[in-house]
């Protein structure tokens, strides 16, 4: 049976309250904002501790004004956020289609912003896990995607929320015992499967913000699971352009669910600046995202596979962005169709 192992719960009413909780468990804690991915690796097993401090009755994490959103406002909220999604139509069908509606109530936006990396070898029952041998990620040896990784893990970064915040150049705000720190979320991710972003533990992510100007830009976010109703993803696309009639001012791509972090394809956006955003030039971004991104054996689909549709899912961003009417219409292929017919 999966339960939940003995852990003393807290209950903090203010961010500087909850800190002081964390100082006082000595590294041996979780934060526990919604608890949809947390509680899960609990009851599997993953990496528990003997403290849990929840960050749910603090009032000051679950405010939102403007393109201000509070790490505590939960998913649900979000999606019924009327005056969000008129200055941010892109979350929309973002939110839609992240988990399912049930989680949503309780998951909050720094919650699936923190989503621990997953792995087929980790995300089992700890049963499981001692069958096949534990991993680099919970007390093994070494990394099972890769063999012979002694020190770097593989397991995949699946939170849905990050990529879109990213391309609309979002800063995200960290309280911790040293204060309070702000820098762009295309910053915040680094590291492997373990490390996975530069937050301390005891820091506690305040609020993520939009800039204002961000209203300008369109954007699409394209994901790929294999159930409709409830899968992380398998990978994923964001994307932002800000144009200039039919050419691109400005782009900004991620590479969302084919790596240990989000991955920030600037080196990609940037070469095509300038160019107009035809069939020619969005199959020349397809190819460059597509080579950027290289998926590693973390899920249950082929590396190959997912490389594949990376380049599906770009090509659908692109079209969604330049105004083509059934662009991104259509549910993420399954596996065993070809690839190409879900262009």
């Amino acid at each position: 049976m999966m339960i939940l192992p003995e852990f003393e719960l807290l209950r903090p009413r203010s961010v500087d309250e909850a800190i002081a909780a964390a100082r006082g468990a000595s590294g041996r804690f979780d934060y526990l904002a919604g608890g949809t991915d947390l509680l899960c690796n609990y009851k599997w097993g993953i990496n528990t501790e003997p403290t849990v401090i929840s960050l749910r009755h603090i009032a000051d994490l679950r405010g939102r004004d403007g393109g201000r959103v509070g790490g505590g406002v939960t998913l649900g909220e979000l999606e019924r956020d009327a005056d969000f999604l008129h200055d941010y139509p892109v979350f929309e069908r973002t939110l839609d289609r992240l988990a399912s509606p049930l989680i949503r109530q309780t998951g909050t936006v720094a919650g699936n912003l923190l989503v621990d990396t997953r792995c087929i070898w980790l995300n089992q029952s700890e049963f499981a896990r001692q069958a096949l041998g534990n991993c680099l990620k919970a007390d093994g040896p070494e990394c099972r995607v890769v063999k012979g990784s002694t020190d770097y893990c593989y397991a995949n970064y699946s939170g849905d929320m990050a990529p879109v915040f990213m391309v609309l150049g979002a800063t995200i705000t960290l309280a911790g015992p040293d204060g309070q720190r702000t820098m762009p979320l295309r910053e915040f991710f680094v590291g492997d499967g373990i490390e996975r972003f530069v937050k301390k533990k005891e820091e506690i992510v305040v609020s993520i913000d939009i800039p204002s100007d961000a209203k300008t830009l369109r954007a699409s976010y394209q994901k790929f699971r294999v159930r409709e109703a409830w899968d992380f993803p398998e990978l994923a696309v964001a994307a932002a352009a800000r144009m200039d009639g039919d050419r691109i001012a400005e782009l900004f791509l991620v590479a969302n669910a084919v790596s240990t972090i989000p991955l920030w394809l600037d080196d990609v956006a940037q070469k095509h600046v300038g160019a107009t955003l035809d069939d020619a030039s969005i199959e020349e971004i397809v190819a460059d995202v597509m080579k950027a991104s290289k998926p590693v054996r973390a899920t249950l689909l082929p590396p190959t596979y997912r490389k594949q549709m990376v380049g599906v899912m770009t090509r659908r961003a692109l079209r969604e962005i330049r105004g083509d009417a059934d662009a991104g219409a259509q549910p993420g292929t399954q596996p065993g169709t070809q690839p190409g017919a879900a262009a």
